[in-house]
């Protein structure tokens, strides 16, 4: 139908990596961490290493066999970098070899060092340097030398993804897990399950990614940058990727199907990702999860990209000019309504987007943020793009987002300029948004990673939109923390029968956060709205029209969605748990309450979490859907909202709500609309 438009203190980690090959990464390094997530320790469990469930001696460990590695994964390549050395497995006190989906295991390339001399698979000599189709055979080897030294067994696992390999230059892998201030340079290749080349180059920078999903993983996140754009996978060109372990969330699912909830239901760009096994320098390093890095793009944030319009407008690069703060004692200060931007002489003349902007917890604004404003009620915002951004750009942007506060945290909607929030945001955007964030109950929700853009006016609807939704591992039950704002209301991230989102105070608030020293608002800019009429009612129909259809599907019927996907991924999954055993029970956690035994279980853990949810919020808010002819949303069908449609048919007043304005069903809203509507309220009202 067609309507006319409207305007996370936790210093100890884990000391043992859980498979090592030779050359692999060194044992997880101890050090001065720390939870930044303030007051979220709850449930932290340090994970268990096998040396921690019993004192045992590895037989297997230190044998004369140092190295051996397979390679001629793919017939359309011969690239040196299609080769894997053999891990060993501290939990069985055994070898693996972890084979991407293209080996053909019936021709193989084998080399090896050993100390003895040749090498026997179940007694059949294995040349070095040479190809063989023992693979081809069976799953599990013993392995003997020459001198028939026992070196224990050989298992094979293979996979049904795509693959990426990855050779460090320079610093290695093992460096930049020690060191994540290092940076790596890298040749890669990239296949897909059939083995066709998706990518064969260099990659400018590997780098380290994330905050808690850096410090508290065995197994590293990256951040890669190739020197050129290039199509991933089909996913697009572009320069700049992300490759998420997913090791805190032992579903490795959380991300990916809040991913396909948001395509579900419209938001508007988000970032697609496909899965993948990893092998850095020549070791398997478990499943990722290549994904798309939110910024302006065509391919991904797809705004006016103010940043290069300004590069074009100056000798220097932007980064390269000095670097000012207003309203704070330097740029690393978190002080209400400061502002901090780079001295950039020139500017283009339209400065009203494209922006990408971040809500940021108070404690990495100064940090984390390159450019950034925080509000009058304390609210932290990097501007993400442009991210070296000009005095006179902050200055617009960080004007825009107060005058829209203002209006939130007002008695009827309006600031003191006589504008509606509804004037500065996309309420659908919002509304989804905050729906995304209550569903999967994400611990960071309005505290990190909530992104939100503008558009030049030129060629957007001159309004903030609330999107891509970004880093979702520590939801759905998967950390245990709570949040209660201002008005007393507390909400559990790991109980489904409570609301949590509608909850958050802003991040820097005494209630949660005292140390930031700052009187931030007890209520999110979320919390605020939830407590309108007009945006809860927006709430339960956007829940019922969009998000309830696909959540059903996702976790009902006798195939679920999310079951297939567990299923799709479940080779790939159980070679990653081989490597990093990452489930079958509570000890092998590092936040949450519990793991299932096998991946499909802990795959179907949050699928029982979000089936009740789901059933929760229904229940919730049944009765809390508009009716049609409720144009201003406040829950009754009377003169105010003929008044309101009258302002609007006449170009002034707030937003309508379209879909209860056209009450002949003709998609289109009009003065006989208008004129059915006062035929109803007059019929009511005789009738009383």
């Amino acid at each position: 139908m067609y309507f006319k438009t409207i305007t996370r203190a936790f210093a100890s980690v884990i000391t043992a990596a859980v498979c090592l090959g030779t050359g692999a990464m060194s044992a997880f390094a101890a050090g001065d961490l720390s939870f930044s997530r303030d007051l979220d320790a709850i449930g932290i469990n340090e994970g268990v290493t096998a040396a921690d469930e019993e004192e045992k001696e590895f037989k297997f460990k230190d044998i004369p066999v140092s190295s051996f590695a397979f390679s001629n994964f793919a017939a359309q390549t011969d690239s040196e970098l299609e080769r894997v050395n053999w891990s060993f497995s501290q939990w069985e006190d055994c070898h693996y070899i972890f084979l991407p989906a293209t080996a053909d295991r019936k021709k193989l390339h084998i080399d090896y060092v050993c100390d003895e001399g040749e090498v026997f698979l179940d007694g059949e000599k294995i040349v070095s340097g040479e190809d063989t189709d023992i693979l081809s055979k069976k799953d599990e080897f013993k392995v003997t030398t020459a001198k028939d030294t026992d070196c224990g067994i050989l298992k094979i696992l293979q996979s049904d993804h795509g693959s990426i390999f990855i050779q460090s230059e320079g610093n290695s892998f093992n460096d930049l897990y020690n060191n994540r201030w290092l940076s790596l340079t890298a040749h890669s290749l990239m296949l897909d399950a059939e083995g066709n080349v998706v990518y064969d180059g260099e990659i400018e920078k590997v780098s380290a990614h994330g905050n808690s999903s850096w410090d508290y993983s065995k197994k590293k996140p990256y951040n890669i940058k190739l020197p050129e754009k290039a199509d991933l996978f089909g996913m697009g060109k572009a320069k700049k990727w992300v490759l998420l372990s997913n090791y805190l969330d032992h579903s490795m699912l959380r991300n990916k199907l809040t991913e396909e909830m948001c395509k579900a239901v419209g938001m508007e760009y988000t970032m697609d990702s496909v899965f993948v096994d990893l092998y850095t320098d020549n070791q398997y390093a478990g499943t990722y999860q290549l994904c798309e890095k939110v910024q302006i793009q065509k391919k991904r944030v797809n705004i006016t990209d103010l940043e290069e319009e300004t590069e074009k407008l100056n000798e220097k690069k932007l980064k390269e000019y000095p670097r000012m703060t207003v309203g704070a004692a330097d740029t690393l200060e978190y002080m209400e309504n400061s502002y901090k931007y780079y001295d950039i002489p020139n500017v283009p003349e339209d400065i009203t987007g494209g922006y990408l902007l971040q809500l940021i917890q108070w404690n990495r604004y100064g940090g984390k943020a390159d450019s950034g404003f925080v509000t009058s009620r304390g609210q932290a915002v990097s501007v993400e793009g442009p991210e070296y951004a000009s005095k006179a750009q902050v200055e617009y942007i960080r004007g825009f987002v107060q005058d829209m506060e203002d209006a939130i945290y007002s008695d009827m909607g309006y600031n003191s300029k006589g504008k509606h929030y509804t004037d500065y945001v996309d309420l659908d955007s919002l509304v989804r948004a905050y729906l995304v964030q209550e569903i999967s109950e994400n611990i960071d929700a309005t505290y990190n990673s909530f992104y939100f853009w503008k558009d030049s006016d030129l060629k957007g609807d001159g309004k903030l939109h609330f999107s891509p939704a970004w880093d979702f591992d520590l939801s759905y039950g998967n950390f245990i923390t709570s949040r209660t704002n201002s008005d007393g209301n507390t909400g559990w991230s790991s109980s489904f029968n409570n609301l949590f989102a509608a909850y958050f105070p802003i991040h820097g608030s005494p209630l949660t956060t005292p140390d930031s020293g700052r009187p931030a608002e007890g209520m999110s800019w979320l919390g605020r709205l939830f407590k309108n009429k007009d945006f809860h009612y927006r709430v339960a129909d956007i829940y019922f029209k969009d998000f309830e259809p696909f959540l059903k599907k996702l976790t009902g019927g006798n195939s679920p969605y999310l079951t297939e996907m567990a299923e799709e991924l479940s080779k790939s999954a159980e070679m990653n748990n081989m490597l990093w055993h990452t489930y079958g029970g509570r000890q092998y956690l590092i936040f949450g309450t519990s793991s299932g035994a096998t991946y499909l279980e802990s795959a179907d853990m949050v699928r029982q979490f979000i089936e009740k949810r789901t059933n929760w919020l229904s229940s919730l808010w049944k009765n809390d859907r508009s009716k049609m002819g409720d144009v201003n949303y406040d829950g009754e069908v009377n003169v105010a909202d003929l008044l309101t449609l009258q302002k609007w048919l006449h170009g002034s007043g707030k937003t309508v709500y379209l879909e209860n304005a056209d009450e002949n069903g003709d998609g289109v809203v009009d003065v006989f609309d208008m004129c059915r509507l006062r035929a109803e309220i007059l019929g009511s009202q005789e009738k009383k």
